[in-house]
């Protein structure tokens, strides 16, 4: 296993999003939409957390599209909890992390 800021990135990113799914079991009920693209998210990030460790480390482009798209994804609900008020250091984790996978899983490809 060679670890890589991409891997390092994406168990960030499963710590970051479990935590919060963690201490927040009512978001089920109260939010389930909210709840889900968490789900959705921790999915995406255990994805590219298993994609390098199981993939190719060079040429990878699903792992380059999968950082893109939690970048994306993260960067709105950046833009979101900004717009509301929301400004803790928090909410800058999942950007980081997944500028940093983009990044590296660019450079590589």
């Amino acid at each position: 296993m060679r670890v890589t800021p991409t891997l390092c990135a994406a168990a960030t990113g499963i710590g970051d999003t479990a935590l919060f799914l963690g201490k927040r079991p009512a978001l089920f009920r109260e939010r389930p939409g909210r709840a889900a693209g968490s789900v959705v998210a921790l999915g995406l990030w255990a994805a590219l957390a298993a994609k390098q460790l199981t993939a190719d480390q060079k040429h990878d482009t699903g792992a380059l599209g999968l950082a893109a798209v939690l970048l994306v994804a993260n960067v709105v609900v950046l833009l979101l909890h900004l717009r509301h008020g929301v400004k803790n250091p928090r909410v800058y984790i999942g950007v980081i992390a997944a500028a940093a996978a983009t990044a590296d899983t660019a450079r590589r490809t």
